[in-house]
């Protein structure tokens, strides 16, 4: 699967950064990476970085598909999305709206840096980390 995932409980940060081409099948498929990695905490931040991503090949339905499930997250954590392409970000802005109950800190960005300010404390990676 074309993501990395890696998750910091010193920041509480889930980050998962996807690269290359994505599929829905990917998309909606990654919870379970997340879900089974001990370290997850459902309290955490989520941050779903789509900077490295050079061919999105998700379709509307599968952005839909993915706001009607339920969120492995508590319903308190903050969601950024990092979507510099503009295909991306209207895919993001669209799960923003169809999800806005289930998860009402949810944001879509353009840059790492925008993403970063919006973490609880400013929790900013190590130099070197995205």
């Amino acid at each position: 699967m074309p993501v990395v995932l890696k998750i910091d409980p010193h920041r509480r940060v889930v980050h998962s950064a996807f690269y290359g081409r994505i599929t829905d099948a990917e998309l909606l498929g990654h919870h379970k990476s997340i879900a089974s990695d001990p370290d997850f905490n459902p309290r955490f931040a989520d941050i779903v970085d789509f900077s490295d991503v050079t061919d999105p090949a998700i379709t509307e339905s599968a952005v839909a598909a993915l706001a009607a499930n339920p969120s492995l997250f508590s319903s308190s954590a903050v969601h950024i999305v990092i979507a510099p392409a503009t295909v991306v970000f209207r895919l993001g802005a669209r799960f923003k709206e169809l999800a806005r109950s289930s998860r009402p800190n949810f944001h879509v960005v353009k840059t790492r840096a925008e993403a970063y300010k919006l973490l609880p404390g400013g929790n900013k990676p190590k130099s070197g980390q995205h």
